[in-house]
């Protein structure tokens, strides 16, 4: 994980968010010293539709830290088809680093405990992040 806009920093986000708020009932939840919070806005109409996830991640104390992740979907059609996702993350406060580290514990945690699938290379992943 290089920064906080790569497919792989999406990757540990998706999976600690399931991990950590299983189904996505809560709203408000605490997981390894990070509070965070979770709301979501959706807008339906005849013809298209749109969901917006936003998810704000605060760690406090000293060298603490707030991140804001958000997610977009649109659908239209009468099939509600997808048309455009778009994602994105920005550090509201604290040190850049900080955050990539916290992510970095828990991704390389993650890799650990998922076996990996046996059409793959581990190496291959690893080469994808560089």
């Amino acid at each position: 994980m290089k920064n906080l806009a790569t497919p792989s920093f999406f990757r540990t986000f998706d999976l600690l968010l399931g991990a950590s708020n299983p189904g996505l009932k809560l709203t408000q939840w605490s997981y390894d010293g990070v509070e965070w919070v979770r709301d979501r806005y959706s807008v339906t109409g005849r013809n298209h539709g749109f969901v917006i996830e936003i998810n704000t991640l605060t760690r406090p104390g000293r060298r603490g830290w707030c991140l804001l992740v958000t997610k977009e979907h649109w659908w239209a059609g009468t099939h509600a088809d997808a048309i455009k996702s778009t994602q994105w993350s920005r550090p509201v406060s604290g040190q850049r680093k900080d955050i990539i580290e916290w992510f970095r514990k828990h991704e390389k945690a993650i890799d650990r405990e998922r076996p990996a699938r046996p059409d793959t290379d581990p190496r291959d992943a690893a080469k994808s992040d560089k």
